[in-house]
C-alpha cells in the first residue's frame, strides 16, 4: 500500500502546483507567494476559481481532491494491514 499512497502524493502534489502555477498567472505575485507558502490558501482559491470556465481549473481540482482522499484511504488501509 506504500507504493500506491505515494503515487496519490505525486499526483496531488502536480495537480496543486498546476493550481499553484494559475494563482501566480491570475493574482500576481504576492498571492503565489502566499500560495506557496500555504498549500491550503492555494487549494481554497483553486476551488473558488474553478466555477469559472475560462480558468480550466476544475479538472485540476478533482484530480487534486481526488488524490488527497485515495492518499488518505490508502494510507488508513495500510495502517490497519500493519497492525492487525
Amino acid at each position: 500500500m506504500g507504493a500506491l499512497s505515494t503515487l496519490g502524493l505525486v499526483i496531488a502534489w502536480v495537480a496543486g502546483i498546476a493550481v499553484l502555477i494559475k494563482l501566480f498567472q491570475v493574482e500576481g505575485a504576492l498571492q503565489g507567494f502566499l500560495g506557496l507558502l500555504c498549500m491550503l490558501f492555494t487549494f481554497m482559491w483553486g476551488w473558488d476559481k474553478a466555477k469559472d470556465p475560462s480558468m480550466n481549473l476544475k479538472t485540476w481540482m478533482y484530480i487534486w481532491t481526488g488524490a488527497i482522499v485515495l492518499g488518505i484511504i490508502l494510507n488508513v488501509v495500510g495502517q490497519a494491514n500493519a497492525g492487525g
